[in-house]
């Protein structure tokens, strides 16, 4: 036999037909900010009702515990510098509080449409609690978003991170980074060669010659020799890294780089985001950059201190971070870093040739120094070894076919490559780099199931501003996880301590 909880929508008589219903609200209700003086249009969760019952009593008797965390974390916030951005005249603004919460109550539960955001504010009861009972159009969401946009990459996810931090008592001792690569809201069938981009701008500067007032032709020009800009800068990459395959550009969105999707799902246009989480996998900072993982490094580690209070005590980073500007950053921060190196000094089978990586440095023996370079405006410092003992070697022939013998070229930031490498070969080391999965890759898991499998808006800048809001929704997502599980934990603590009081006495 099962039996199915019941959720009382009332505690008392119902209601006469004339009598004691609760009053309506009479226009739009305004509430005066105590900091800034300025008035916010804020309806009011606490006056809504279902039949006799107040929303706040409903969702708990229902078990709706998500809304109602949610709303005290943000009503922990500082809303004095969202609330500074308004004119002090005017028309009522939306409050930034009330806003807030059903913009990132609504990405919680995988709605990021401006237009369903709407929807929702009308037909859901937890984002009428979450969003105090506003109900904006999508026109004035959308505002929002753009309006604030510096606070919600910054100020405002640091201020609610740590909030949730201290909450739930977590710490960013110990962080994990990574990095994924989500495809741009472009179609990837519409990408252009080097042929077409310089052709779209002859076009267009002959459209604009025939039509020199029009601002259509003017907006497309532009367009199009940025497109332009943009090629030639990723054109003259590839050349530097000797690269063979063809590039290409969206003429929709320029900014997105073409790269290979995961999972195998081919080439197209798309970002690189990437996080700090954790051993609680709360996110401490997050960046994102068109193509790399590793230039975003030093800004998320000075975003996690701002989050934190402090620079983190370890990171743990996969062989894709084995690069020399994040080795040096986490050594300036005096932070120890644990990264699985580079495949230069593994020995792959069926190899012919012996990588750079497998050859041990003796600084004692530092002899064979033929060549030494100064840097310069386009090379590094570097020393060239070589050695004139190789006729007769059994392993010569995997190791050069040069007549001269083998040569290998040493950078300054070698020494802490090396360094790293030894350190990784230690199984304490490798024990506490293998957390580094669990810490951080569920977390872009979850942006995934919330519907971050493609980017909605167009342009780096509106692709910042989503991928933040997602990572704020996911953070609270993680707050209402660990503050409803210490409740559930402290509960069965505190019906044990009781039980076992009761048999004392018995």
């Amino acid at each position: 036999m099962s039996t199915s909880r019941k959720i009382p929508f009332a505690d008392n008589k119902q209601f006469d037909l004339f009598e004691g219903v609760p009053a309506a609200s009479k226009g739009v209700k305004l509430q005066t900010s105590v900091k800034t003086g300025r008035r916010f249009v804020a309806c009011g969760a606490r006056e809504i009702y279902l039949g006799s019952m107040r929303l706040e009593d409903y969702l708990k008797h229902a078990n709706q515990r998500i809304p109602l965390i949610v709303s005290q974390l943000l009503d922990a916030q500082d809303w004095e510098p969202f609330e500074q951005r308004y004119a002090a005249t005017g028309r009522a603004p939306y409050s930034p509080r009330y806003m807030m919460g059903l913009i990132l109550y609504g990405v919680m539960q995988g709605v990021s449409s401006l237009r369903d955001l709407e929807k929702l504010a009308r037909l859901d009861l937890g984002c009428m609690w979450v969003a105090g009972g506003i109900t904006p159009d999508h026109a004035n969401i959308g505002r929002f978003i753009v309006m604030h946009e510096e606070s919600l990459t910054q100020g405002f996810f640091e201020s609610l991170t740590g909030s949730i931090l201290k909450a739930s008592h977590s710490n960013g001792k110990r962080l994990a980074g990574d990095g994924t690569i989500i495809e741009a809201a472009c179609s990837h069938y519409k990408l252009l060669k080097e042929e077409a981009v310089r052709e779209r701008v002859i076009k267009a500067h002959q459209a604009l010659e025939k039509a020199p007032d029009s601002k259509v032709g003017q907006k497309e020009l532009e367009k199009a020799r940025q497109c332009q800009a943009l090629f030639d800068e990723r054109l003259a990459a590839r050349k530097i890294y000797n690269g063979k395959s063809e590039v290409f550009i969206s003429a929709q969105e320029p900014e997105a780089v073409v790269q290979r999707l995961k999972r195998g799902r081919g080439f197209a246009a798309s970002y690189k985001p990437s996080v700090l989480a954790n051993e609680d996998r709360i996110v401490v900072a997050h960046a994102l950059h068109a193509s790399s993982e590793t230039r975003v490094m030093a800004t998320m580690l000075e975003q996690s201190k701002r989050t934190t209070g402090q620079h983190a005590a370890e990171l743990l980073l996969d062989a894709g971070y084995f690069d020399n500007p994040v080795i040096q950053c986490t050594l300036d921060r005096e932070i120890s870093l644990l990264c699985s190196p580079d495949k230069s000094s593994e020995e792959v089978e069926g190899e012919k040739k012996f990588r750079k990586g497998q050859f041990q440095y003796d600084a004692i023996q530092d002899l064979h120094v033929i060549t030494q370079t100064k840097p310069t405006a386009l090379t590094r410092a570097r020393r060239i070894y070589a050695i004139t003992s190789c006729e007769g070697c059994a392993l010569r022939t995997r190791c050069t076919k040069s007549a001269v013998g083998r040569r290998i070229e040493r950078y300054p930031e070698d020494e802490a490559r090396d360094a790293l490498r030894i350190v990784m070969q230690h199984p304490q080391a490798r024990r506490i780099l293998s957390q580094r999965k669990v810490m951080v890759e569920p977390v872009f898991s979850a942006l995934r199931r919330c519907g971050l499998d493609r980017f909605r808006r167009q342009g780096l800048q509106a692709v910042k501003r989503e991928f933040a809001l997602h990572i704020l929704a996911y953070n609270l997502s993680k707050a209402v996880a660990l503050l409803w599980g210490r409740l559930l934990l402290a509960t069965i603590y505190y019906f044990l301590d009781n039980l076992r009081r009761t048999q004392v006495c018995y």
